[in-house]
């Protein structure tokens, strides 16, 4: 037990960023696609599961496909 403490203590300065990361991540996905107006209903709730549980992937995902009707949408 003490081992699998101390390899984890090790690892720490290197999991924290990356938590930060995904966190702003899911927060800036899903606050990008509530404001958009051309996803709507199924589609919505279908990548807000895909930016969730996908985990840092999921966003990175939305970011490339999701939003490429960008261009058609006017705010």
């Amino acid at each position: 037990m003490g081992d699998d403490f101390a390899a984890f203590k090790e690892a720490l300065p290197y999991l924290i960023p990356l938590l930060v990361l995904e966190i702003v991540l899911l927060f800036v996905a899903i606050i990008d696609l509530d404001r958009r107006r051309y996803v709507t209903g199924n589609n919505k709730l279908v990548w807000v599961l895909v930016i969730v549980i996908i985990g840092i992937i999921g966003p990175v995902i939305y970011f490339i496909f999701g939003r490429r009707k960008q261009a058609t949408d006017k705010e």
